[in-house]
């Protein structure tokens, strides 16, 4: 539309060249232009100027809702009116944290495929596996777009391997990375994990230390977590479950998450440098959380240095070597990488011990199945160790499973963009549309999951390998193909240790009855969790001796 409004005229590049000093139009033109401008202004009423440029503004922003209603390369897929004339009701729950929810209740009601902006489909399809490692998978057309090549409200782009967006960056780092999440690295990580796991059921059995008999376990799964991922990221004691301060880590997380997910809807924002304007109390947190992280890096190189280093990723991490380029790891890069570890390693492994804590409080006889399973299973506290004899407990394995299911770290999207023209599952998504998979409607998908609110671990134990095929179709809780969590089997190694070591040593009783679904706020990651509060009775107190 701004092609055919330029004016240009001898010597200039376009209108405002006219005003400059080095013009080759005869002498004494920019003057006379000047003198016609200033004459032309003192005539005009800067009423009409105003009420001119809305006018402009109005037509123009009634097309743009016009064209993405009718003419939008996406106008063929359904969707509520709004979502697909604007991005702000997207925006209005990606602000409340309920976008999961939102997106789960248009699914139902619009089918498989949805626009919940203009430019971005959700796309829910478990006909096959395959349909979903499309998407996600090794080989596939669809990229990391915009929604990840951005700074938090900041200008310093954050570049890790959640967040690259480049698949060639992507996989250096991946291939320098695996090396601390290796099968031989897990198991050295071991003892230092069931340290921590040692000490919180100590903690969470006192009725002496903090929050009281009941124990918010939100807090508590949380404190349990960094306390690993900072022992075993820095070296560091972090001390979070012997000490009721200095908690901070968790609402700054929180803010870095949130800030994401709503940057995500507003990409101008970012453009135009409005973010820390906007978004002054989060601009601030961010930038304290990212100044933690970057402490926390330097003084763990110091240790290194000093030759005091523990065996820890951060090890790893400083002495790996891409084995096709010879390269290593920057400080920034590190910084980076640090941010993702706090995040992805923590807070997803809490959300998933929260939730499943509650589903096991709220059905009672799923504990008790897993009681017995565990306290015949295993004869002493400490035999119960990672390897096939706790593998072997297929109930563990199934409530672990439900549990991820009804709380997904990442409740809705890892978003992709398409580079060219393509299908998914028989829906044609145009070039540079944004596409996600929601994890939390997917995992609530009642064709695949018969009465999804329900937490049933007995799903999971049918002999069908259809049918189990047909359910992992469906269960999104660490992705697909090269992009997929690279710290899952440590997840699920911490799951598992500490679920086992709960179930061997107590009785659960919750404070109140609770409701149906153990309910998060969609911060990218799920966010501002509370609950459930419950207590702790030892079987026998000699075990926690």
């Amino acid at each position: 539309m701004s092609s055919f409004l330029q004016v240009k005229l001898p010597g200039d590049g376009g209108a405002g060249g006219l005003l400059q000093d080095n013009t080759t139009a005869p002498k004494g033109f920019s003057s006379q232009l000047i003198e016609l401008a200033k004459g032309i202004s003192g005539e005009i009423d800067s009423g009409i100027v105003i009420r001119t440029a809305l006018l402009s503004l109005l037509v123009w922003k009634i097309w743009d809702y016009i064209y993405n209603i009718y003419f939008h390369p996406c106008a063929h897929l359904p969707g509520p009116l709004l979502f697909r004339m604007t991005i702000l009701p997207n925006l209005y729950y990606s602000w409340k944290g309920t976008k999961h929810l939102k997106v789960d209740e248009l699914h139902k009601k619009y089918g498989d495929a949805v626009r919940i902006e203009p430019n971005f489909v959700s796309i829910m399809s478990p006909n096959s596996v395959q349909e979903i490692i499309a998407v996600y998978g090794t080989g596939s057309q669809w990229g990391k777009g915009y929604y990840y090549s951005r700074g938090p409200v900041e200008k310093q782009v954050l570049v890790n391997l959640a967040s690259a967006v480049d698949k060639k960056i992507h996989a250096r780092k991946r291939r320098i990375i695996s090396h601390a999440f290796s099968e031989a690295a897990i198991r050295s990580y071991e003892a230092t994990v069931l340290d921590k796991i040692r000490l919180f059921c100590k903690q969470i059995a006192d009725p002496n230390t903090f929050h009281g008999d009941y124990k918010n376990m939100s807090r508590w799964f949380s404190y349990l977590t960094y306390d690993i991922m900072g022992n075993l990221t820095f070296g560091h004691e972090y001390n979070m479950l012997t000490k009721d301060n200095d908690h901070f880590i968790q609402p700054l997380i929180d803010t870095f998450q949130h800030i994401q997910i709503i940057l995500g809807c507003v990409p101008w924002v970012e453009r135009f440098g409005l973010g820390p304007l906007m978004f002054i109390s989060m601009a601030s947190a961010v930038k304290k959380f990212r100044d933690y992280v970057a402490s926390q890096v330097t003084h763990r190189i110091d240790l290194e240095k000093a030759g005091k280093g523990p065996d820890d990723i951060f090890k790893l991490l400083l002495n790996a070597e891409d084995k096709k380029t010879g390269e290593k790891m920057e400080f920034k890069e590190l910084s980076d990488e640090a941010v993702v570890l706090i995040i992805a390693a923590s807070d997803t492994t809490g959300t998933a011990l929260t939730g499943m804590s509650f589903y096991l409080a709220r059905y009672p006889e799923c504990y008790s199945k897993l009681k017995e399973e565990i306290r015949s299973t295993f004869s002493s506290l400490e035999e119960i160790v990672s390897g096939p004899k706790l593998l072997g407990c297929k109930y563990l394995r199934a409530c672990v499973e439900e549990a991820l299911r009804m709380s997904p770290g990442v409740p809705s999207y890892l978003v992709r963009e398409s580079p060219k023209d393509g299908v998914i599952d028989g829906h044609m998504i145009p070039a540079y549309a944004n596409i996600g998979v929601p994890g939390w409607a997917m995992h609530r998908r009642e064709d695949v999951f018969p009465e999804p609110q329900v937490y049933k671990p007995e799903r999971w134990l049918t002999e069908s390998k259809d049918e189990i095929e047909k359910l992992r179709s469906a269960h999104l809780p660490f992705s697909y193909g090269p992009r997929a969590c690279i710290g899952k089997n440590l997840a699920l190694s911490t799951i598992y240790l500490t679920m086992a070591r709960i179930a061997f040593l107590f009785e659960i009783e919750s404070r109140e009855e609770l409701p149906l679904e153990f309910h998060v706020k969609d911060h990218f990651a799920a966010g501002d969790k509370n609950g459930p509060f419950l207590k702790f009775i030892p079987r026998d107190p000699r075990y926690l001796a």
